[in-house]
């Protein structure tokens, strides 16, 4: 009786502490519709894949169609013509900084034949040319060469949190952010934006090299 008892106890000693769950009616059954669970959800999350996919596409395909009609030539036209002059001003930390003459160049461009065309094409060619290739964010990180980036810290037309991120997403990159300065600092803060373009220079290719080549 007792040599009995204790092969029973070896034998139960010996066995797998997993059997007696894997046994378990419950665990099975829960396994089972784990299993089943993922068969249905998989071909699901496909499906929705491959739509979202066809839907970006039929999207982009009709929207270069609508970017190359008659309507969008004509809309363009007149919000530039009603908000053109707004979003120059809206550039710059003072407006009263913006004389005739920096309204003209910017609007100078405007006035040459065709111009509200190509800005359509280049749309459609951003749209049409990027579905080939990785997207922007994903390439930043590749980029090995030295790069500074520059904003105003009043930029409203681009908040300086955006280039911020940039910075982020490109390795090694330097930032400078010059204080009470728009969207235009090459314009605005012309002097503090050359003195910051200097400074990098001399940083990569150092001070002497930087002069000579200025010279």
């Amino acid at each position: 009786m007792k040599k009995g008892k204790l092969e029973r106890e070896n034998q139960s000693e010996g066995e797998d502490p997993t059997s007696k769950v894997q046994q378990n009616p419950f665990a099975m059954i829960g396994r089972m519709l784990t299993k089943l669970a993922m068969y249905i959800v998989l071909p699901i999350v496909g499906m929705l894949k491959g739509m979202v996919n066809m839907v970006s596409s039929v999207y982009k395909k009709v929207l270069t169609v609508f970017l190359r009609s008659t309507v969008a030539v004509m809309l363009v036209r007149m919000v530039i013509d009603k908000f053109g002059i707004a979003a120059i001003k809206n550039a710059w930390y003072d407006a009263n900084q913006i004389t005739d003459h920096v309204l003209d160049g910017y609007t100078k461009p405007l006035r040459t034949k065709g111009w509200d065309l190509a800005l359509l094409e280049y749309t459609v060619a951003m749209l049409t040319d990027s579905a080939s290739e990785p997207p922007l964010s994903k390439r930043l990180g590749q980029i090995s060469c030295p790069v500074l980036i520059i904003t105003g810290d009043s930029d409203r037309l681009v908040p300086s949190w955006n280039a911020e991120r940039l910075s982020r997403a490109i390795p090694g990159s330097s930032l400078e952010v010059i204080k009470n300065c728009g969207h235009l600092p090459h314009e605005e803060k012309v002097e503090e934006f050359i003195s910051v373009v200097q400074k990098f220079l001399q940083s990569v290719f150092g001070a002497q090299q930087v002069v000579q080549t200025a010279s």
